[in-house]
């Protein structure tokens, strides 16, 4: 009974909707009480000024980030996770160096492949497997992102699945109403370059506009893991019938790149923590590619029918090498790195690679419709929509030795989801200074699990297995303004969900693991300063109390799921944002920007085994100071400085390494970036230099999935940039 009153929020949206639009079509108004044409000059300005003050002050609070093109030039970011380090809240823990992999924590949350953040570009999921496997395996590269926003707060329930800790919407560049074009050439350390390209256009009266983008960067990449990327985007933006606009995205994606899942023992990194890879054969090809239609169609003064329609496939190949952290007696090792005699501080590498292959099948349709209408004084806007997904993943993992030989199977399974969601929210402007929102969203998921061949005991058999799983999750939320887009204070609290993957949740041999979904109450408390439009500062504090949370659990055997209930987890902490334009506001011949952000985040285990300790890879202190200078006559630089303090590895907090790496502190580390720029404003030419890791330390960034893993090498590139704007 307890989750029997949500269920009717649904419905009453729904029926407020009906009857919203019934009326709206009788009285042919609009938005916000605004009258048509045909009406008097002076209600339409009324109006107007009452939904624009009501606007302003929604956009201007909550919690969430939003960084401009602008910004995001400044920064010349070698990856997304670079700009999202700046993010308050946000925990990035680095893998291949060059950000080709996003591990996105908020708040305290795990950062391993961001799976509990939902990434979105253009209204599209980035992950490979929305509901089967909600992990960031592919990353947008930055170079396509036009400006990008972080939601944490209730509003994130307008969108999912997997948005327990936040939504990240990064934004691909937009069809242009103007002719604009760019080209970009970089080149730096370790055979880094790049080349970038993009024209876009539109005709005479800016109804039909386009964009079309190429890229390709490479390099030798960190302790010889040599990467490269291509990557393509078109954008076409036209009108349909009568007050329709429509814009057809395509995407291409190919990456190869030398990342590797094992990591360095104690005993080597102690030895020589800027080590190359022990495993230089490993690897990770991924193919992606995307179609999406937006269509957006006014529905008289008062309604929005906006539809997204979206199709992907991404093809993922990991190729690693096998070892063993023991001597195996009869077993032959091509090359054997550490000492031994020492448990675990050894890794013995064999001749043969397990391969995984996986092809991945996303196609899902989502319409929304914006309606507003009046009830007496108070002014509505309602949201309601839902997103129908087919997730289909066909899994297959190989042995083979030499590459000569033909790859021996090991496992092979296909598994197949439709997930449907329904959400709703009714912005309440009670009045210009007092904004209510509740919301409510429904997560609902159907999975089967076909199992052609399985690993048991170490041994590859013909099986068939079939299995099936369900889960439905129930997401209320509401959230509260009051004040001026000036000084406001802000609060909300949802729930949050994240049903487990189908991987986890059925075994090898077809049955129901009986995983729980990882359930959250989220809550959060905050104001905002804006003195002058040159300064502004904003505070935020938060809680989220998790009734379940998923850890590893032992699947060598090939009996298991890969995860067991873990319990409860609380995440409680604050975050502290400020900005000041020193140049703007002192009126000086130059732009000075300083910015700055502080999170303090406390996570633990509540109850259990691990009661009182702190939840891995989740640091009490982050923090991000940047510095940026430009001069009207061309010249600029940045600097940026960050700081993530120590982290424990695992549930248990072990404080000293052991010696397979695995486990202990990792301790906090630093990152410099800094850069100089000038633009030839009559040409349109910029050169810069750019320094990234600019302290050249080298820091312990993780101990997963299987050892040492270091970040913080200084790479340096210079910059050719020409563009229309």
């Amino acid at each position: 009974m307890a989750i029997s009153r949500p269920i009717y929020a649904p419905c009453l949206f729904v029926a407020a909707l009906s009857v919203s639009a019934a009326r709206a079509s009788a009285s042919e108004s609009s938005p916000l009480g605004e009258s048509s044409a045909g009406d008097d000059g002076p209600v339409v300005t009324e109006v107007k000024v009452r939904q624009k003050a009501v606007e302003a002050l929604v956009a201007s609070s909550g919690s969430g980030t939003k960084m401009s093109e602008a910004e995001i030039k400044r920064a010349a970011p070698t990856s997304t996770a670079e700009m999202l380090r700046r993010a308050p809240g946000i925990t990035v823990r680095s893998e291949d160096g060059m950000g080709l992999r996003l591990n996105l924590g908020v708040r305290g949350l795990s950062p391993t492949r961001s799976r509990l953040v939902l990434v979105q570009e253009d209204g599209v999921p980035v992950v490979v497997s929305p509901y089967g496997e909600p992990e960031m395996y592919y990353t947008t590269p930055v170079e396509r992102v036009q400006r990008l926003d972080v939601l944490k707060g209730p509003e994130v329930l307008l969108t999912g699945p997997q948005t327990v800790g936040g939504v990240v919407n990064l934004y691909a560049w937009a069809a242009p109403f103007k002719r604009e074009a760019a080209l970009e050439l970089d080149y730096g350390q370790r055979d880094y370059g790049k080349v970038l390209a993009r024209f876009g256009d539109s005709t005479e009266d800016g109804d039909v506009r386009f964009v079309v983008q190429a890229m390709h960067k490479e390099g030798s990449g960190f302790r010889a893991m040599p990467f490269h990327v291509n990557d393509a985007m078109g954008k076409l933006a036209f009108p349909t019938w009568k007050n329709g606009t429509a814009v057809l995205k395509a995407v291409a994606y190919e990456e190869g790149s030398s990342t590797t899942y094992t990591g360095l023992t104690e005993p080597l990194y102690r030895s020589n923590p800027r080590l190359d890879t022990v495993a230089p054969g490993d690897s990770i090809k991924i193919q992606r590619y995307e179609l999406s239609l937006q269509h957006e169609q006014r529905l008289g003064a008062r309604s929005m029918l906006r539809t997204t329609l979206f199709a992907y496939t991404v093809n993922l190949k990991i190729g690693l090498q096998d070892f063993d952290r023991s001597r195996v007696p009869g077993a032959e090792y091509a090359r054997v790195l550490g000492p031994e005699g020492l448990d675990g501080a050894a890794l013995f590498m064999r001749s043969t690679y397990t391969l995984r292959h996986r092809d991945y099948y996303v196609l899902g349709i989502e319409p929304q419709l914006e309606h507003h209408l009046n009830t007496g004084s108070v002014a509505h806007k309602l949201l309601i929509g839902t997103r129908i997904m087919a997730d289909i993943a066909v899994r297959q993992m190989q042995r083979t030795g030499d590459g000569t030989t033909p790859a021996m199977p090991l496992s092979d399974d296909t598994t197949s989801i439709m997930g449907v969601a329904a959400y709703a929210s009714d912005r309440i402007a009670l009045r210009d200074s007092l904004v209510l929102t509740p919301a409510f969203r429904v997560e609902h998921a159907e999975a089967s699990k076909q199992t052609r061949r399985v690993l048991d005991q170490g041994v590859s058999q013909l099986a068939s297995f079939s299995g099936t799983s369900a889960n439905t999750g129930f997401m209320p939320g509401v959230s509260l303004v009051l004040g001026k887009p000036q000084l406001n204070a802000f609060g909300g609290v949802h729930s949050g969900y994240s049903p487990p993957r189908v991987s986890q949740s059925i075994t090898p041999t077809g049955q129901d693991a009986s995983l729980d979904a990882e359930r959250s109450m989220n809550y959060e408390l905050g104001a905002k300063w804006r003195p002058s439009k040159h300064v502004r500062v904003d505070a935020t504090g938060f809680l989220t109390n998790f009734d379940n949370q998923l850890i590893s659990n032992n699947t060598l055997s090939g009996t298991s799921a890969e995860f067991k209930n873990g319990g409860k987890t609380r995440h409680v902490g604050a975050e502290v944002t400020a900005q000041v334009r020193f140049g703007k506001a002192l009126h000086l011949p130059l732009d000075v920007d300083l910015s700055g952000q502080y999170t303090r985040t406390r996570s633990t285990f509540v109850g259990g085994t691990y009661s009182g300790n702190f939840v891995p890879y989740a640091p009490e202190n982050t923090s991000t100071v940047t510095l940026d200078g430009e001069h009207k006559a061309g010249f600029g630089a940045q600097i940026s400085w960050s700081h993530v303090g120590p982290q424990y590895a695992d549930e248990a907090n072990t404080q000293d390494p052991d010696f397979s790496g695995r486990a202990g502190v990792v301790p906090a580390y630093d990152v410099v970036d800094v850069g100089a720029r000038y633009k030839h404003a009559k040409s349109g030419v910029t050169l810069a230099l750019y320094v990234k890791n600019a302290l050249d330390q080298v820091y312990l960034s993780s101990r997963l999935p299987n050892g040492i893993f270091t970040s913080g090498y200084r790479q340096a590139f210079l910059s050719l940039k020409w563009s229309t704007n």
